[in-house]
């Protein structure tokens, strides 16, 4: 298989787009295992049709030795010894600094800006089978930690004491969360990016679990619900359409089937049950080194799938001041869509 940089340049090429300047990030950790914060002073892994080379301050000379470097010392101007020529097609990372791209923008004059998502995503929505491996054990870990935490749970504990918990759990693992997990309790799940407050679990109510890990720089995500005690029949009611539109979904992924026929069968199965205008976000998204990318799953997003895509399947119902339900699995196509997850999708009883 051709590397990853062999086809940016490739889309380089085949879109006359003469550099790609990336900033620390996604698309920086994808091409070169390279993972660094943005900070105030410029650091670019720039790719041309024919070559690539960082440009970095002195004190990651050494860290970054295996690389082509062009290295700058505190007082250069690093602008001013990045050869680039004035007037070309510069793709940039979307996520840069504005900072640094005005900088870009007086310094080299491009005469067309694009963003490196143009170049980038498409090669990154198409995963190798070690990127699926990365996944799949990540899930496994993640998964082992949340089935440890729920153990835990008792009556009155803080949501945002089940989450350190889970937390800690992770760092038992060696790892860390991929974002901030959701940890939600009785009328707080009806608000699906709430993270976890003061707020204290109580018996017989719905708690919501979202949460995943950065494993060898990959992110996982996975949502399952968790109650101390039985719930009540409305909720035990919602789940199971939740659970059924999920189910369906993950069911009808297949190769060159579209993504947005995929949220719509979701979307059906929740609306036949007249709950259609309670389902509030897309079915799903793509999954890798970031939580979210490409490919998406829902009614604007139209592609056809393609093996070896990687994406959560997702739906929810909420009730705005009652409760919230959503399940969510990790899947990649190899024909037909597969589950990373082994967790049950019932709800997990205490």
């Amino acid at each position: 298989m051709r590397s990853k940089l062999e086809r940016v340049k490739e889309e380089l090429r085949a879109r006359n787009i003469d550099y790609l300047i990336l900033a620390p990030g996604s698309n920086m950790l994808y091409l070169t295992g390279f993972d660094e914060e943005q900070m105030e002073r410029p650091l670019f892994y720039i790719v041309t049709q024919n070559e690539e080379f960082f440009v970095v301050p002195k004190l990651y000379e050494e860290q970054l030795s295996n690389h082509n470097l062009i290295v700058y010392t505190d007082g250069e101007n690093p602008f001013k010894k990045i050869p680039i020529q004035k007037g070309r097609v510069v793709a940039i990372d979307d996520t840069m600094w504005s900072s640094f791209t005005i900088d870009i923008l007086n310094y080299f004059s491009p005469s067309q800006l694009v963003k490196s998502s143009e170049v980038l995503k498409e090669i990154r929505m198409i995963k190798s089978q070690e990127e699926i491996e990365i996944l799949r054990e990540g899930v496994k870990i993640a998964e082992e930690a949340f089935l440890e935490t729920i153990n835990l749970i008792r009556e009155g504990m803080k949501e945002v004491e089940i989450s350190n918990l889970l937390i800690q759990k992770f760092s038992e693992r060696g790892v860390k969360p991929s974002f901030e997990p959701i940890i939600t309790s009785g009328p707080n799940t009806s608000m699906p990016h709430l993270r976890a407050t003061n707020r204290k679990v109580a018996r017989n109510e719905v708690i919501i679990f979202d949460f995943g890990i950065r494993y060898k720089g990959y992110a996982t995500d996975t949502t399952r619900v968790v109650s101390i005690g039985k719930p009540n029949e409305d909720v035990l009611k919602i789940h199971e359409i939740v659970r059924e539109a999920q189910e369906r979904a993950e069911e009808y992924v297949s190769e060159k089937v579209e993504t947005s026929e995929v949220d719509k069968i979701a979307r059906q199965t929740i609306s036949k049950y007249g709950f259609g205008a309670y389902f509030i976000h897309r079915t799903g998204h793509g999954i890798g080194i970031d939580v979210h990318e490409d490919p998406y799953i829902s009614s604007d997003y139209k592609r056809p799938i393609k093996n070896n895509m990687t994406f959560t399947i997702e739906p929810g119902i909420y009730l705005p001041g009652k409760f919230g339900i959503r399940i969510e699995d990790m899947v990649f196509v190899n024909d037909k869509g597969i589950s990373m997850n082994k967790l049950d999708k019932n709800i997990f009883t205490l």
